[in-house]
């Protein structure tokens, strides 16, 4: 790049990260808690239309993104230790032994029907097998699979507290589920011959990601457990993330699965600061989240047709998905969930994580397919479909609130 181009690039990012350190103050999450509104339809919105501006004045351009992809396969890799931290087992004894179950019936269903109807749009607008259409099919999949708590508060005003953790806690744990298919995805579908020096099977890259990732997380473990102050701390786990982001980037493998591995040895090892670590993460996961809107944003298409009609279509499947999925859970979990239609509304949002693992597939091998522009759309239209209509039934249910207690109306609307 020229000298004058280069400082475009830096003067704008700069403006981006400013942005997102802002937007990820705890000031800004209370406005976004307050009115009940999602990541993506709040304080990343900015970020992922200044994205989409950097793309159009041309700013940011892919050879740009080839030159950043260390920086974003970093934080990809910070996203993913956080979310491999959060798979603790030790945790789940605090759970009913139904739990597990629960977790797979409302996971299982979104991402069938979301793979059927996205699969067949897709087939329909002239994309095909060979063309990566099976590859963009299960990510999509891995996107309807997550979820992100609604409104708990008002959703769940009658219910006992117990009942609140068991949905946050599925909203933890549907995130394994993307993550596998993320998995399946990049051992199924790997770069041209000479890109990488390995030759492998298919399922043999599988059980790579798999053993990639659990000897860097008890490298990061062996190379913290001593460790007694946090700054030190956060060097060291600093090092082990760039590590593990580099080896799985070096073998084309994805790169937030293999980081999330780490990060779930990290949570069942004993290491005594395990809070402090997590808090540590915790942190800049937030500001991360919102730098990768961004960059899905120098991605964005909004004005190809396809990926509206394709947003349709994965919005309505996934939340088809939902409602059935919530009916199974229902069934196994009794009266110690809430109603189907409930459980479903609390289900909906759609997690940040889908941002995370569509623009995995958008940097893939660099697949600049237009089938991936329009899962790019998809993902971003669905979410805030998905977001309206939450935000609508939850306001009926916070006037019908009202007019039974009066008092949660002034907190939720």
């Amino acid at each position: 790049m020229e000298g004058q181009q280069v400082a475009r690039v830096v003067i704008g990012l700069a403006a981006a990260v400013g942005l997102a350190v802002v937007a990820a103050l705890p000031q800004v999450r209370r406005w976004e808690q307050r009115l009940g509104l999602g990541v993506l339809t709040a304080s990343g919105l900015p970020l992922l239309l200044l994205g989409y501006a950097f793309q159009t004045f041309g700013i940011i351009s892919p050879k740009t993104l080839t030159d950043l992809r260390p920086a974003y396969e970093f934080g990809l890799g910070w996203i993913g230790v956080v979310v491999g931290m959060q798979v603790n087992v030790r945790r789940l004894d605090e759970f009913p032994p139904w739990f597990m179950t629960a977790v797979v019936a409302v996971t299982v269903p979104p991402i069938l029907f979301a793979a059927l109807g996205s699969g067949l749009v897709l087939a329909a607008f002239g994309a095909l097998p060979g063309t990566g259409l099976i590859r963009d099919i299960i990510v999509l999949a891995a996107c309807a699979a997550v979820s992100a708590p609604a409104n708990l508060r008002l959703l769940l005003r009658n219910r006992p507290p117990a009942t609140a953790n068991i949905v946050r806690a599925i909203t933890r744990m549907d995130q394994i589920a993307a993550f596998l298919l993320l998995a399946l995805a990049a051992s199924l579908f790997r770069p041209a011959a000479g890109t990488v020096l390995w030759r492998l099977p298919r399922s043999g890259w599988f059980l790579v990601t798999i053993g990639v990732g659990f000897l860097l997380g008890v490298i990061i473990y062996l190379l913290i457990r001593r460790v007694e102050s946090r700054t030190e701390e956060l060097s060291l786990v600093l090092g082990g993330i760039a590590l593990a982001a580099g080896v799985a980037g070096y073998l084309a493998l994805s790169v937030p699965v293999v980081c999330a591995l780490a990060g779930a040895v990290l949570a069942n090892v004993p290491y005594r600061e395990r809070d402090r670590l997590e808090n540590m993460l915790g942190d800049v996961e937030r500001t991360i989240y919102l730098l990768m809107l961004f960059l899905v944003g120098t991605a964005w298409q909004p004005l190809e047709w396809q990926g509206w009609v394709l947003g349709v279509v994965f919005a309505a499947t996934r939340a088809y998905g939902k409602l059935i999925g919530a009916r199974l859970a229902v069934r196994v979990g009794g009266a110690q969930l809430p109603s189907p239609p409930t459980l479903a509304l609390s289900l909906l949002p759609e997690s940040a994580i889908a941002i995370l693992v569509i623009f995995t597939l958008a940097t893939l091998h660099g697949s600049t397919a237009p089938a991936v522009r329009w899962a790019v759309n998809a993902v971003i239209i669905g979410s805030v479909l998905t977001e309206i209509f939450v935000q609508v039934r939850q306001r009926r249910e916070s006037r019908m609130a009202g007019e039974e207690t009066g008092p949660i109306v002034t907190h939720f609307v």
